[in-house]
């Protein structure tokens, strides 16, 4: 059965094009994006950015708002939204990545990406100066009409914000990267460092906010930033689960008053060495060490597990969840390609927001999945699978572990069994409003956020940023006023 054709994948992309906030606006400019850069016009430039900058939220609280100029990226979008947007102090604008992208492709073509920004070639080098000497034409104007006093990004290393981010900071404009990866288990973490260390280059802004001390740690040991100027502040999208957590203690979470069971898909090389390239390709070839790890049968058997899940337990809601990219889908289809009429009580999804469906389920059951965390945030059963390559010596430093926090299933069978007992069990319909130790640690270790207040940690690191960038602002404006004041008299 092939669930999501190559079709569909294209037309969703399309649509999500024309459809994304700021799409239309970088379809729309991008001749003349190329036009400025190409003609050296940083105003045309400057004045096409910020024909896109779309305000997403306005300041609450009195007096002066500090400017945010955010490029928006899945996940980075809701640490956004439950850190600085919670603050009030902050008017929140929003820029599409792909503008910038769209100039950065004009001075490099194809040859630089993500994962190659760090080359010892002059010519490449040349590129990236003069990238960065229009950048900062652009800046000069940008950072006037938008009034801006800070930007923030998802990454620290995106290859066409590299040189943006310097230009900021020549206008004394911090630039923050809220690294939203978090997963670096033991096994990917020395890939890794040695990633950060020869193929990108050192961070070119402020501050880079990680979601634990193991990112931290690399991102150090890689030289991508001095230690002080790399916070493991947490992850804050998860402050939004532990909200409802303790708000909804008691109730009936139910999503339809149905035993539920959600089953975040995962494609075979979730959590192992990957390097992301443009062009057709796709995914650089690795050592072949490397490219042994993956989890292909582990994947297989897991769809194979859920769907036998629903036929055995008709009473049971079965969610199958994939994200909404090539590799999850192809995954998604391989594992439901030899079955034909999958049972009623079993419902397929691809692509959109989990939370309802995450605080909606009794038993979560992924691996190396950021809605691990989220379900423990949430009190909600985690099931992980530990069979196939994850009980291989080869691939087991390769998985999440959770310790005490979730209940880990040897075999298919085993979890077929599992997690149809905790379903029937309905935790749902009355969790309690504290965490388990067990889930506190696990939390603290991979997200730094067992207490909900991971974005105040980040909004504080970031205005003390600003207070000081303002401070350096009126000091040097009071300077050179009496300046003036002295050569007039």
């Amino acid at each position: 059965m092939n669930l999501i054709s190559g079709f569909h994948i294209v037309l969703r992309r399309l649509v999500g094009m024309v459809t994304k906030p700021g799409m239309f606006g970088v379809m729309t400019s991008k001749y003349f994006l190329v036009l400025a850069a190409r003609n050296d016009y940083p105003r045309l430039a400057a004045w096409l950015l910020a024909w896109q900058v779309q305000t997403v939220y306005e300041a609450k609280t009195p007096g002066k708002p500090v400017v945010a100029l955010t490029l928006p990226k899945s996940g980075f979008a809701e640490d956004v939204q439950n850190s600085i947007a919670m603050d009030g102090r902050f008017k929140i604008l929003r820029l599409h990545r792909k503008a910038l992208k769209v100039i950065a492709n004009y001075f490099f073509g194809d040859l630089v990406d993500d994962n190659n920004y760090r080359q010892d070639d002059a010519a490449i080098t040349a590129r990236k100066q003069a990238y960065r000497i229009f950048m900062i034409g652009v800046c000069r104007h940008l950072v006037q009409r938008l009034e801006l006093d800070v930007a923030l990004t998802a990454n620290f290393s995106f290859y066409a914000e590299q040189e943006f981010a310097a230009a900021l900071g020549h206008f004394d404009i911090p630039v923050v990267a809220m690294h939203k990866e978090c997963i670096k288990t033991p096994g990917v973490e020395p890939f890794y460092e040695e990633t950060y260390r020869e193929r990108k280059m050192p961070f070119q802004g402020r501050l880079i906010t990680t979601y634990n001390e193991i990112e931290r740690r690399i991102e150090i040991n890689a030289g991508v930033a001095p230690a002080d100027r790399i916070v493991a502040t947490g992850a804050p999208r998860l402050d939004r689960f532990h909200q409802y957590r303790r708000e909804h203690a008691g109730r009936d979470q139910s999503l339809d008053g149905r035993p539920t069971v959600l089953f975040m898909s995962f494609n075979d090389r979730t959590g192992c060495p990957v390097l992301g390239r443009r062009g057709d390709d796709r995914f650089e070839a690795l050592d072949p060490e490397l490219e042994k790890i993956n989890f292909s049968n582990l994947s297989r058997n897991c769809l194979g597990a859920m769907i036998r899940l629903a036929r055995e337990y008709p009473e049971i809601h079965v969610i199958i969840k994939s994200k909404n990219h090539v590799l999850a889908v192809e995954s998604l289809n391989a594992g439901l390609e030899d079955d034909t009429g999958l049972p009623e009580n079993l419902e397929v999804l691809v692509g959109g927001n989990s939370f309802d469906l995450i605080v909606g389920s009794d038993v979560l059951c992924t691996i190396n999945s950021g809605s691990l965390f989220e379900a423990l945030a949430a009190n909600v059963e985690v099931v992980s699978p530990h069979f196939d390559e994850a009980a291989t010596p080869l691939a087991a430093p390769f998985m999440v572990d959770l310790g005490a926090s979730a209940t880990r299933a040897n075999s298919a069978d085993e979890l077929v069994s599992m997690v149809a007992e905790k379903a029937l069990s309905r935790p749902a319909k009355s969790r309690g409003a504290e965490l388990s130790e067990a889930s506190r640690q696990a939390l603290d270790q991979w997200v730094n956020n067992s207490d909900g207040k991971a974005g105040e940690r980040v909004s504080r690191v970031i205005m003390e940023m600003v207070d000081e960038r303002r401070q350096r602002a009126a000091t040097k404006e009071t300077a050179q006023t009496g300046e003036i004041q002295t050569v007039g008299g």
